[in-house]
């Protein structure tokens, strides 16, 4: 029975690591955070990301994916709401006008820098994942494998933490490399474009899943 379980694990935290590292709409927001805002932004907008994650295998074991099959209107009402949400996050990007961050704030790992707060950083990574509809289909056709009615509850609660778990380390790890004061330094000149790249990439995801039936 525990080599069951363990060999199920196993193939379940392989499968969510593949797709996390995967790049995405929840890679360019951690790229975007981390490099626009500091590390401690890049942090909480990791959590947010991974707590995304969690509410969607929540939302699988409590039924959503029938509701779903029911109402199909609600995959159609979330897939544009995620979608309006990356266009909005990626214009803002974009347009930003900010200076790019000075040498003596490379390393933001006591202050929030740039207006920033905590809760804001948690939020948009959450919404982020908490809206993208490939989130939602993934997790719908990959959990269906792994969690039925007759799953225990600890079993359950094993697996939401396994794929929450592995989408905040992979971020974290992101972010603490990208705020790293010798790496962050090479990127001083060209910052912006950065995040304004990424923010175009934002954009077209999120226009992809508008016009993509």
């Amino acid at each position: 029975m525990m080599d069951d379980f363990l060999t199920q694990w196993l193939l379940l935290a392989s499968i969510q690591a593949a797709v996390t590292i995967w790049p995405g709409p929840a890679f360019a927001v951690a790229v975007k955070q981390s490099l626009a805002h500091g590390r401690i932004v890049g942090v909480f907008t990791s959590l947010g990301l991974s707590a995304g994650v969690a509410f969607h295998v929540v939302l699988v074991i409590a039924g959503m994916v029938t509701l779903i099959k029911q109402v199909p209107i609600v995959f159609t009402i979330i897939r544009y709401a995620g979608a309006v949400y990356l266009i909005y996050i990626g214009l803002k990007a974009i347009i930003s006008l900010k200076a790019p961050p000075s040498a003596e704030n490379t390393n933001n790992t006591i202050n929030l820098p740039q207006g920033q707060g905590a809760f804001k950083a948690f939020q948009i990574g959450l919404i982020t994942n908490f809206l993208n509809p490939k989130a939602m289909v993934f997790f719908s056709a990959v959990f269906a494998q792994f969690i039925g009615p007759d799953t225990p509850w600890q079993v359950a609660a094993i697996y939401t933490a396994t794929s929450a778990t592995i989408e905040f380390l992979w971020f974290l790890f992101v972010t603490v490399v990208l705020t790293n004061p010798a790496i962050k330094a090479s990127f001083l000149n060209f910052a912006q474009w950065i995040e304004r790249t990424c923010g175009g990439i934002l954009i077209a995801m999120g226009l992809k899943m508008l016009l993509v039936k």
